[in-house]
């Protein structure tokens, strides 16, 4: 008798063994599960605050440099003309100046592909080009492909940097509501260096630009996350996506390694988790 009780409770202890085992097994894909989402949400939201501050650079550069007296268009993707822009103190020499790109509500299809619906408001403090400066970027009623992104962003001119390029602070304050409803929301202070005007100094919605930082937010479960930018993204304003550079995500103590890649212009990036990678495709 004593044998089977014996026999009979390592059977049970066993089992228990197992049962652990598979519980914790299932707890982790559904924790890599969890982290993939948010590493990718979150990459589609980076992309989708960038396309908020390149189109703002594009046409306030512009406008800049016809000293904000030329209510100039840069042309969508099948649009004959531009969105509709308007200056409160249209010269060169009267500062602060508030300007408003208003893409109206039918849709705007921008250089990268993306639409666009809505109006951005841009409060500049000085001439751009000096040390200090400050820009405001605020949406309002704005769309990126169906997503509505609120809040507002930051920037500081830094001047030049050793390498001589232009460099500046970045402070962003995003609430995006995807098209799903569901809502993410996002707080990142990164610097912002243009590293080439691509041959066109005048032409400024094909410039590239270097992205270092990091980001703290909450993804759409609920779920905080922390990011920081290991390698830095790179990305033009003519283009949806980050073309490379590498980002970690983490929530609690598990963390995502996003790769963008080697700069070739495409939707692919690479997504490792606990060493295993796989291949995604971004979106905005």
């Amino acid at each position: 008798m004593k044998k089977r009780s014996f026999f009979a409770l390592l059977v049970i202890a066993a089992s228990f063994a197992l049962l652990g085992t598979s519980c914790t097994n299932e707890n982790n894909v559904a924790t890599d599960a969890s982290l993939s989402t948010t590493a990718t949400d979150e990459a589609q939201a980076a992309s989708l605050s960038d396309v908020v501050l390149s189109t703002a650079d594009t046409y306030v550069n512009t406008l800049a440099d016809n000293g904000y007296t030329i209510l100039m268009a840069v042309k969508g993707e099948n649009q004959l003309t531009g969105p509709t822009i308007t200056i409160d103190t249209p010269d060169s020499l009267n500062f602060p100046k508030t300007i408003t790109i208003d893409f109206g509500t039918t849709g705007f299809i921008d250089s990268r592909g993306d639409t666009l619906k809505g109006k951005i408001i841009i409060n500049i403090s000085e001439k751009l080009w000096k040390s200090g400066a400050t820009k405001t970027i605020k949406p309002l009623d704005f769309y990126v492909n169906g997503n509505n992104i609120k809040g507002s962003k930051s920037i500081v001119n830094n001047g030049l940097n050793a390498a001589k390029n232009p460099s500046m602070t970045v402070s962003v304050s995003d609430t995006i509501v995807r098209v799903d409803k569901s809502t993410i929301i996002r707080n990142s202070t990164r610097t912002r260096e243009r590293i080439d005007t691509n041959g066109t100094p005048k032409l400024f919605w094909d410039d590239k630009y270097s992205i270092t930082g990091s980001t703290t937010g909450v993804n759409a479960k609920g779920v905080a996350y922390t990011v920081e930018i290991t390698s830095p993204l790179i990305i033009y304003n003519n283009y949806p996506y980050f073309v490379q550079g590498t980002v970690s995500t983490t929530t609690q103590t598990r963390t995502a390694v996003l790769d963008y890649g080697d700069g070739t212009k495409d939707r692919k990036a690479t997504l490792t988790i606990n060493g295993v990678a796989k291949d995604i495709f971004l979106r905005n």
